[in-house]
C-alpha cells in the first residue's frame, strides 16, 4: 500500500545515466566523483546496496558509446525507411484531404441546421429553451467540425523537410548521442531501452530495446556492450528458434 519512494537525481554532464541506468537489483544508480591519489577527480556509478555495482564511468561510457556505434543505421534501411515513409506521408495527405472535404459539407449542413432554429426563433415558432438548447448543440458541433478541418487542412510540406534533413543521421547513432545535452542523452537513453537498461557483472543489459536499433545485437553482446534479451509478449507463441 506504501508508495515507493521516488528518487531524486541531481543532473551532472559527467555521469549524464546517473538515475537512468538501473543496477541489476532494479535500484536506479548514483554517481559521484572520488579523488584519486594525485587529487584529480574520477567519477563512478554506484549502487546504493553494498557489493553492487560501482563501476568507472569511463568504462561504461566507453561500452555505451561502442554499441551506439553498433545501433547505427546501414544505408539501405535508411533508404527503405525513407521510401516507406514518402509512401506513408502521401497517402496520410490525399486521406487527410479527403476527410476535410467531408467535414467541410457537415459543417456546412450543421450551419443551415443553425441557420432555420434562428429562423424559427426570430418568427416565434419555438420557445427559449428549446432555441437555447438547439444553438448550443450546433454551435459546439460547429466548433468541433471547425478545429477538425483546421487540423486535417495543416500543411504536411513539413514532414518532408524534417524526413529529408534528419533521417540520415540514423546512420551514425554515436554522434547522435555524443552531440546531444544531457537531457537528450537521458531521454534518449529512456526511448531506445524503455526504461529498462541495466548494468550487471561489467556489461549493459535489457529486455526491451527499438527494433530499428537492435540489429546488431549478436555484436553487442560477443564484444560486451550490451546483451539483448528480448521479452517475449506472448508466452504461448513459440520462438523460432532457442530454447
Amino acid at each position: 500500500m506504501k508508495k515507493a519512494d521516488k528518487v531524486k537525481v541531481t543532473i551532472d554532464s559527467e555521469i549524464p545515466l546517473r538515475g537512468v541506468v538501473k543496477c541489476h537489483c532494479g535500484v536506479p544508480l548514483t554517481g559521484a566523483p572520488s579523488r584519486g591519489k594525485s587529487g584529480k577527480y574520477f567519477y563512478y556509478y554506484k549502487c546504493k546496496h553494498s557489493k553492487h555495482n560501482n563501476i568507472s564511468a569511463v568504462k561504461v561510457h566507453e561500452q555505451f558509446l561502442n554499441a551506439c556505434d553498433l545501433m547505427s543505421v546501414s544505408e539501405r534501411r535508411i533508404k527503405e525507411i525513407r521510401n516507406k515513409t514518402y509512401t506513408s506521408i502521401e497517402q496520410g495527405i490525399k486521406e487527410n484531404k479527403k476527410k476535410a472535404e467531408d467535414k467541410k459539407h457537415e459543417l456546412e449542413e450543421v450551419q443551415q441546421r443553425l441557420n432555420a432554429v434562428e429562423e424559427k426563433w426570430f418568427r416565434d415558432e419555438i420557445n427559449k429553451d428549446t432555441y437555447e438548447r438547439w444553438y448550443s448543440a450546433y454551435s459546439d458541433n460547429i466548433l468541433t467540425l471547425t478545429s477538425a478541418i483546421e487540423r486535417l487542412s495543416i500543411n504536411q510540406g513539413k514532414a518532408f523537410d524534417v524526413l529529408d534533413s534528419k533521417l540520415d543521421l540514423l546512420g551514425d547513432i554515436k554522434h547522435i548521442y555524443t552531440e546531444s545535452d544531457i537531457l537528450q542523452k537521458r531521454e534518449f537513453v529512456n526511448m531506445v531501452f524503455d526504461g529498462n537498461l541495466y548494468y550487471e557483472q561489467g556489461i549493459y543489459r535489457t529486455p526491451t530495446m527499438l527494433d530499428i536499433f537492435s540489429h546488431n545485437a549478436s555484436k553487442m553482446e560477443e564484444r560486451s556492450y550490451l546483451i539483448y534479451k528480448k521479452k517475449r509478449d506472448n508466452i504461448s507463441v513459440i520462438p523460432h528458434s532457442g530454447r
